[in-house]
């Protein structure tokens, strides 16, 4: 299963809603955020120690966060450039719709283009969302006194509009 299968397969399950770290929302599905922890191991030896700390615990794999902040980020950042291309994709989608009260249009396909739209534009709220509360953690996680010392030196993913490229 690819990352953006997943992250669409999660996001299908439940209309869920990102909010503000402030306590007020629900943050991102602990599930997707385990695939990301799960997707960044680069040995057999990440992955027995992901087991090993679910058998210590409730038996969920990668569902605490990792204990090396670097690696954390590293699995967030996955997950930001996943939701930041998927964003891309569903704006340019809504884009492509064009006017929905175009002359051309019947009633009915008005109707559906609107559908469409309203479809894609709440989609794409939940994505950009998702993003930003996943930036807002990276950062929360670059703050600690890990990365204060330099230990570490990881950046967050760009949009393409951030990069200057459309």
């Amino acid at each position: 299963m690819t990352m953006v299968s997943a992250l669409q397969w999660i996001l299908s399950l439940s209309s869920w809603e990102i909010r503000s770290g402030s306590g007020k929302g629900k943050g991102i599905p602990q599930s997707l955020r385990a695939f990301a922890r799960v997707q960044c191991c680069t040995s057999p030896q990440e992955l027995s120690d992901l087991v090993e700390e679910a058998a210590q615990h409730d038996g969920r794999l990668a569902r605490r966060p990792l204990t090396n902040n670097c690696r954390e980020i590293k699995a967030h950042q996955m997950l930001i450039s996943t939701l930041t291309q998927l964003a891309e994709d569903y704006d340019a989608s809504v884009k492509s719709l064009g006017p929905v009260s175009s002359p051309v249009t019947c009633e009915r396909l008005s109707h559906r283009r609107q559908m469409a739209q309203d479809l894609l534009s709440g989609e794409l709220r939940i994505l950009e969302s998702a993003s930003a509360w996943l930036k807002n953690y990276c950062a929360t996680l670059m703050a600690s006194d890990c990365h204060r010392d330099g230990v570490c030196s990881t950046k967050l993913p760009r949009s393409r509009t951030e990069r200057g490229e459309m």
